[in-house]
């Protein structure tokens, strides 16, 4: 599954990973409601495959609005960032939409099954964007007990090949949540140098700050969020530290590969698996080695019984 990214995840992208057998996930909550209709338009008319739609419903806006954009324009899965928004769920599920949510901790994929979600997404600490403080490891299979079967649970957080893939199933997990290996895509959508970015960084060039948004979230570590980290800036709270960073020119997520950006201050989110990429891959050929992949090492560790 491809992660909704905000900023990333527009319709070459989603379509790309759909129409290999994968699951598209549009990144929306950089867009205007406007922008993410045409959109999706432009998904669909790339590809017949299933597709989702992810939104940060902590954001200001008419979530139920969003939503209905989202049901009436082709939309198969409502990805819910940061909280799960209770009064769209029975709007999803009365027009045949899933419901996944974003989970950081065992008790929040426990509440989002009770509030009605039809998937949860277990991200370890390891992934790039909004993170929480849990590692994949040692979360996935905690959220597998404690759903108990009830709903699939997909892995995320460091997973950039079919190893990953095949780790998660090992844990229980139904599948995987990919972020940052497809930024490093020639069908994602970024600023200047940000691919490039990741193909030169390691596992330890990241870190966890609230810096470009007031939420903790995994980034390429540079000379904004050192500002923070040493204590000469003091962070403001979600969301005026968002509106801060884009004050001071250093966040231009979703304004696409012709905006200028100072590289060395830019809000470029990537998780820890990055220290393993280090080429453009295109989306679709990177679904089908990831499955080729994880067939070979499930294959392997099978034949050592």
């Amino acid at each position: 599954m491809l992660a909704g990214m905000g900023g990333v995840s527009y319709h070459e992208l989603v379509a790309a990973v759909s129409e290999a057998g994968g699951f598209g996930c549009m990144g929306a909550s950089t867009m205007s409601l406007d922008r993410m209709v045409a959109e999706m338009d432009l998904v669909r008319e790339r590809t017949t495959k299933p597709f989702g739609v992810d939104l940060l419903t902590a954001m200001p806006g008419d979530m139920p609005a969003q939503v209905q954009a989202i049901i009436d324009h082709g939309g198969r899965v409502f990805v819910a960032g940061l909280g799960v928004p209770r009064d769209v769920v029975d709007l999803c599920h009365d027009n045949n939409v899933l419901v996944a949510s974003m989970c950081g901790k065992v008790r929040h994929a426990v509440a989002a099954v009770a509030a009605g979600c039809d998937l949860v997404v277990a991200q370890g600490t390891e992934a790039g964007g909004h993170t929480g403080t849990v590692a994949t490891l040692a979360l996935v299979p905690q959220v597998v007990d404690a759903v108990e079967g009830r709903v699939p649970v997909v892995a995320a957080g460091g997973i950039v090949d079919g190893r990953g893939l095949a780790a998660a199933l090992s844990l229980g997990a139904d599948g995987v949540w990919v972020g940052t290996r497809f930024i490093a895509t020639p069908e994602a959508w970024g600023t200047p140098g940000y691919k490039e970015r990741l193909l030169e960084m390691h596992e330890d060039d990241t870190v966890v700050t609230r810096a470009f948004t007031g939420k903790t979230c995994r980034v390429n570590r540079n000379a904004y969020t050192q500002g923070y980290e040493d204590g000469s800036l003091e962070v403001k709270p979600f969301p005026a530290q968002f509106i801060q960073s884009i004050e001071d020119g250093v966040n231009h997520l979703g304004a696409g590969p012709d905006t200028p950006v100072d590289p060395e201050r830019e809000f470029w989110p990537a998780g820890q698996g990055v220290g393993a990429i280090d080429e453009l891959v295109p989306a679709g050929d990177l679904v089908r080695s990831f499955v080729a992949e994880a067939e070979a090492v499930l294959d392997r560790v099978a034949s050592l019984r």
